[in-house]
């Protein structure tokens, strides 16, 4: 039986998460959990125990700083990556992923395959 990758995504627009969920569980390697609301993601997470964290960087910064804070404080999720998915972009950025306030990101508008990419290579390397 083939164990899949366990991937939260924390976004509050269903639009969003319905095209990141159906093109990573598209794969075949991913289990995604939704979670639309930020007060019930630390708790969703400690629950799911994911192995990765897409989180919405549309949501107020200081609730997506706070929650990423909880996430690194709690024992069994400090070693979680988390991922910000942002509408933050600066002109000067031209590529769609990359660190801004210290959490990769992938910036708007969302490119499905780059985002596949970048989970394939945070969750298995680059083979």
């Amino acid at each position: 039986m083939k164990v899949l990758k366990k991937i939260l995504l924390i976004d509050h627009e269903p639009v969003v998460t319905r095209l990141i969920k159906q093109a990573l569980e598209k794969t075949g390697r991913y289990s995604i959990k939704e979670e639309r609301d930020t007060k019930f993601a630390l708790h969703s997470a400690k629950w799911y125990l994911p192995d990765l964290i897409l989180l919405d960087g549309v949501s107020a910064l200081s609730d997506r700083d706070m929650l990423a804070r909880q996430i690194q404080a709690d024992n069994t999720l400090r070693d979680t990556p988390v991922v910000c998915l942002s509408s933050l972009r600066s002109e000067s950025q031209m590529m769609s992923g990359g660190i801004l306030s210290g959490y990769s990101f992938f910036a708007a508008p969302i490119r499905l395959d780059e985002v596949l990419r970048g989970v394939e290579q945070l969750l298995f390397g680059k083979d």
